[in-house]
């Protein structure tokens, strides 16, 4: 694999590209023992001996996981105890792992992780127009009405600002599909007890086109096929 040095030693979350020139002019580059001052000088990791302010650097392919979060744990990716890291085993917990889109406590379903920061700003960015399908069980039966409520943005008063536009699709009288592109706190929750129900049990199926591994059970998680990882980079 050949890439361009300061491309490895950005994902490797070291530095910007903008210091790593600066600093590979200043002599903080090394290459197989000898001083690169041309931060695009291309290399293979797995070969090359890169050495950048004194620091091997370690190169590893960006890991992008799918995990079926279970319940009573929250998304927080810099502790273990009673978070989603707690069910990962030891060789990604000593990765930079971002959570994209986090669910509450007592929310479960499709969580996805990764060390690439550009994909997670794209799966988590409301411009990016990506539906995040959520499967909803409600305290009373859910009116009808809501269907075109949801469609034309719900006032959250909480908050005081209107939710932009969600799908609705009701499969019995308490529960529901739910189609949200933005992920404010508690969001699909607010969506209902602004409009006088509760959400009393709620689970993400899928983000984009990307669904739910049927096969993982709560708890459980595997890394994304690059087939899953071409879906965020194609139009949803």
């Amino acid at each position: 694999m050949i890439m361009r040095v300061d491309k490895m030693i950005g994902n490797a979350n070291l530095d910007t590209r903008k210091n790593i020139k600066k600093n590979a002019k200043k002599g903080g580059l090394v290459i197989n023992g000898e001083i690169i001052k041309d931060s695009s000088v291309k290399v293979d990791p797995n070969i090359d001996e890169v050495i950048y302010m004194g620091e091997l650097v370690d190169y590893f392919e960006n890991i992008y996981i799918m995990m079926n979060k279970r319940e009573g744990l929250i998304c927080q990716s810099n502790e273990l105890d009673g978070t989603v890291m707690s069910d990962l085993d030891e060789f990604y917990l000593n990765l930079d792992l971002a959570i994209a889109g986090r669910l509450d406590k007592d929310t479960t379903g499709l969580l996805l992780m990764s060390t690439d920061g550009k994909f997670i700003h794209r799966v988590i960015s409301p411009n990016s127009n990506i539906w995040k399908k959520y499967e909803v069980e409600t305290s009373k039966k859910i009116d009808p009405d809501l269907v075109e409520i949801f469609k034309e943005g719900v006032y959250i008063k909480e908050d005081d600002y209107y939710a932009r536009s969600a799908k609705l699709e009701i499969i019995e009288d308490k529960k529901a599909y739910v189609y949200v592109t933005e992920g404010k706190f508690h969001l699909v929750k607010r969506l209902f007890s602004n409009n006088d129900n509760e959400v009393v049990k709620l689970k993400r199926l899928a983000i984009g086109k990307l669904q739910l591994d049927k096969t993982l059970n709560p708890g459980d998680y595997r890394e994304l096929t690059q087939e899953e990882k071409e879906l965020f980079t194609k139009e949803q």
